[in-house]
């Protein structure tokens, strides 16, 4: 799930725009009461979120699978995104 564009929102949201034209808001306000996540709590680093392509960063070391997002947006696991996005000539 490549990510076309990301925008740091209020309340710990981020704003973000798939290839596929998914798009909406995420809440990440839990996210950043979460291990090495805790470091987003500063408003400052939080709001420089960008994408690399196939994830959602604020550096190098602090980054979260585009997958996810993509997932939590169309309120359904990762996994079964996967299930739908690709078909095998057995399934067939």
């Amino acid at each position: 799930m490549k990510v076309i564009s990301v925008k740091a929102l209020s309340k710990y949201r981020i704003s973000v725009l798939f290839e596929d034209g998914v798009n909406g808001d995420v809440d990440l306000s839990k996210l950043v009461e979460k291990g090495i996540f805790a470091e987003l709590k500063d408003r400052n680093l939080f709001s420089k979120v960008y994408s690399p392509g196939y994830s959602i960063a604020w550096s190098d070391e602090l980054e979260i699978d585009s997958l996810a997002i993509y997932a939590e947006l169309l309120n359904k696991q990762p996994e079964d995104v996967l299930k739908s996005t690709y078909s095998y000539a057995s399934n067939q």
